[in-house]
């Protein structure tokens, strides 16, 4: 934190400005500078300036205020020459960014900003850093000694500080590295480890060292521990280094590096390896047994890395890995990572392991990109998975001046390949010429017509005169739409208008029939179907103008919201449902409508917020799919700011319900390796349609989640999350956590419970931090 010392002497060097050789008592009038904002309130029973004006001398109840900041002595004393301040007896200053709570003397330099601060008590506010000791010296730029001194985070109003360092010597540099000679490590004023030297972080940049270990429980894997350690390279490099022990599972190692190249380019790589010898039962472990490869191997390691370079001509490069040495790896061990609980939870149901290496090219209005993109399947054999080796696509728009038209084109080449053959060359192109237009002052739209060729080689085993195949097909479409709208006058809730906005639109699609028989099924370009569907789609959008409620808070430095409340005009509701028309199945007597799609927001406040996304079936009228969403954060003023991060977040509450309804391969949700092309075994696949009375006969998703952060108390958070699977009646996950922060503000322990299927286990974990020790992260999410 920078001291503001060029800042105190300017102020005194104001008075001397205005002072005269008169000796003055009893001085209160305040002291104007060229600008109103530069106002010096000067208060001494004596002031009085000599030597020409080169020295001014003020003593008994001297206080100095400019602004926010508050000097006090006993006696002051400014030299304008040499620019030198010395204060003396009960010296104190009160700044918002950094106080000296007390010092016998303060002596400061202006021209060489340094000084020394004697038997002196620092609060920088940045950190929380409290420093005391016999002897302050600022040594230049930021760097800082300190004799005989202390060092904490703590916030005590009274009584000891539950930890903090002593050292005969204890050294600040510039980069944010507090280093300790000769001292001691205290609790609650008891000291209990002597470090004849060490080194600790004061800024929130991470530094090197041991982080704090880790420690866990798990009913199935035994006693976890885990020590990591941090290497920051240089400003740009960081690495870090894991031992990972768990008593009845495994033992490993994680690694992880960091770099940034420049502001567009980085590099990140995470490996980690275990072995899991000390585990006896790890196929009993295994809870899901409809995966093609269920073995749990000795040796387990995983790869993850990410890089973005932009090489010379506006090149840029990317690759994205993720290799896994088992499909069961990212069930088990992805919490092992440093990662954040929604990326876990990603990850852990993720259905393939995905690897991607590609660059990329623009010019202007033309794309060029070339990707090559492996897969690792985790629920199927790897043998049948279709790998792009690999994928060249360009695509790009452009209007034609003076002319309502805009030509569009899309090109993509892809090498599919698999191990167990049925794979080939791809090549699809797509043209297309639009023709926008408008009509009235809100009505528009446009037409398009686009004809697409898609041509295959495939490889073995086909017949000959199947190995390159080609299909033609050209797509129009058309759509109409307009907007109209109307604004209310509204007082309530906090606003002083409504919008409505109604959206209508039309839209066609029209593609031939097309034999695709012979053409093999690698993605969703191969099939086609014809299409003669209109589709009419309705939005509606309420939006409000928010009232200045919070301009009193303009002058409070002091509040912070912990839910912004955004810009003047919010968005508080939207409904669009959408329909389509088939007129083919009309025309054979089929059903022609499709399911009404539905999508809803309605935020009343900037704090509430619920959500609907579902399709119903105007057949039947009953749900086909749905996700239903449920979310309120607290909208209190936040006064002060911790440490932790974790106390710094609002109480939220989260609900959400998805539902699936059940279909005609609904069972290969549950099973995915379900072989209609040889004979049923229905001891392994019970849910086999062809097996007699074992048909699916149950919804495919109907989940249930839920997550809450509340804080009863000023230094206790609790937070809880889980997942109920209601078809089931069943939790699939749970987990909570209680965090406690200490009183004064200077220490956090997390207390955390998880519970998971697939498999199933209950693990125990505890974490605790020094707060104010480089960078803090959240223990809960």
């Amino acid at each position: 934190m920078k001291l503001k010392i060029q800042f105190v002497i300017k102020l005194l060097l104001g008075i001397v400005f205005y002072a005269g050789p008169t000796p003055l008592s009893a001085q209160v009038e305040p002291l104007r500078t060229s600008t109103e904002s530069q106002e010096i309130h000067v208060t001494a029973d004596k002031l009085t300036a000599t030597d020409g004006g080169a020295q001014v001398e003020a003593s008994g109840n001297v206080e100095i205020k400019r602004q926010l900041t508050t000097l006090k002595a006993e006696e002051v004393r400014v030299n304008r020459v040499t620019q030198d301040v010395e204060a003396k007896g009960k010296v104190s200053l009160d700044d918002p960014e950094w106080k000296i709570k007390s010092a016998d003397s303060v002596r400061l330099n202006l021209d060489k900003e340094t000084g020394e601060i004697q038997r002196g008590d620092l609060f920088i506010e940045q950190g929380h850093v409290s420093i005391m000791g016999r002897r302050l010296q600022k040594l230049g730029g930021q760097s800082y000694r300190i004799d005989d001194g202390f060092f904490t985070t703590c916030l005590c109003e009274s009584g000891p500080a539950p930890w903090k360092f002593s050292a005969n010597e204890l050294h600040l540099t510039r980069e944010g590295l507090g280093t300790i000679t000769d001292g001691y490590f205290y609790i609650m004023d008891i000291p209990v480890l002597y470090l004849p030297y060490g080194f600790f972080p004061v800024k929130v940049e991470r530094q090197s060292g041991f982080l704090f270990p880790k420690f866990g429980y798990s009913d199935t894997e035994g006693f976890r521990f885990q020590q990591p350690f941090f290497w920051a390279i240089s400003k740009s490099t960081d690495a870090s280094l894991t031992f990972d022990t768990e008593t009845r599972a495994r033992i490993g190692t994680i690694g992880e590096f960091r770099t940034l190249f420049d502001r567009d380019s980085d590099f990140h790589l995470n490996a980690s390896y275990f072995n899991e010898s000390p585990r006896t039962d790890e196929q009993g472990d295994v809870v899901d047994r409809t995966i093609a490869d269920q073995d749990i191997p000795k040796n387990r390691w995983s790869i993850l890395g990410t890089h973005r370079t932009t090489l010379p001509g506006d090149w840029l490069t990317y690759s994205d890995i993720a290799a896994y040495g088992d499909d069961l790896f990212t069930r088990e061990l992805v919490e092992r990572m440093d990662l954040t609980l929604q990326k876990q939870s990603v990850i852990r149901v993720s259905r393939f392991g995905e690897s991607r290496f590609g660059l990329l090219r623009n010019w202007g209005d033309t794309f060029v990109k070339g990707e090559w993109n492996f897969y690792q399947d985790f629920v199927q054999p790897d043998a049948t998975t279709l790998q792009r080796t690999p994928q060249i696509s360009f695509w790009g728009r452009r209007f034609i001046s003076g002319f309502p038209l805009e030509i569009r084109w899309r090109g993509e080449g892809t090498n599919y390949m698999r191990r167990e053959g049925g794979d080939g060359l791809r090549l699809d192109l797509r043209p297309e010429v639009v023709v926008p237009f408008r009509t009235a002052s809100h009505l528009f739209g446009s037409f398009s017509v686009a004809p697409r060729e898609t041509l295959y080689h495939l490889y073995s085993p086909v017949k000959s005169g199947e190995r390159n195949l080609s299909r033609e097909l050209v797509e129009v479409r058309g759509n109409i739409g307009t907007s109209l709208n109307r604004v209310f006058e509204w007082s309530g809730l906090g606003l002083t208008r409504l919008k409505h906005v109604v959206e209508p639109e039309l839209s066609y699609i029209f593609v031939p029939r097309a034999d695709q028989s012979r053409i093999p099924i690698m993605d969703d370009i191969d099939r086609i179907n014809r299409r003669n569907v209109f589709t009419l789609a309705v939005a509606n959008r309420l939006w409000g103008r928010m009232a200045h409620r919070l301009a009193g808070l303009a002058g409070d430095r002091d509040a912070e919201l912990l839910s912004p409340m955004g810009s003047d005009a919010v968005e508080l509701a939207s409904l669009r449902m959408a329909l389509s028309y088939d007129v083919d199945k009309e025309r054979k007597g089929g059903d022609s409508l499709t399911d009404l799609d539905l999508n809803m927001r309605f935020t009343p406040l900037p704090y509430l917020n619920f959500g609907f996304d579902g399709g119903l079936n105007p057949g039947p009228w009953n749900i086909t799919h749905a996700r239903v969403s449920f979310a309120v954060t607290d909208p209190r003023l936040l006064t002060r700011r911790s440490l932790d991060p974790d106390f710094n977040r609002p109480n939220s509450l989260g609900l959400s319900y998805q539902f699936l309804r059940r279909g005609v391969n609904g069972y290969l949700a549950e099973d995915a390796n379900i072989d209609l092309d040889a004979p049923p075994n229905c001891a392994q696949h019970p849910l086999d349609p062809r097996c007699p009375g074992t048909g699916f006969n149950q919804n495919i998703v109907g989940n249930l989640a839920g997550n809450i952060l509340y804080r009863p108390l000023d230094q206790l958070l609790l937070s809880f999350s889980s997942s109920y699977n209601v078809r089931d009646t069943r939790f699939v996950g749970a987990r909570g956590a209680a965090k406690v922060l200490s009183s004064c503000e200077c220490w956090a322990v997390t207390f955390s419970v998880n519970h998971s299927i697939n498999p199933s286990k209950t693990t125990f974990n505890f974490d605790f931090n020094l707060l104010g020790l480089g960078q803090q992260k959240s223990s809960l999410n």
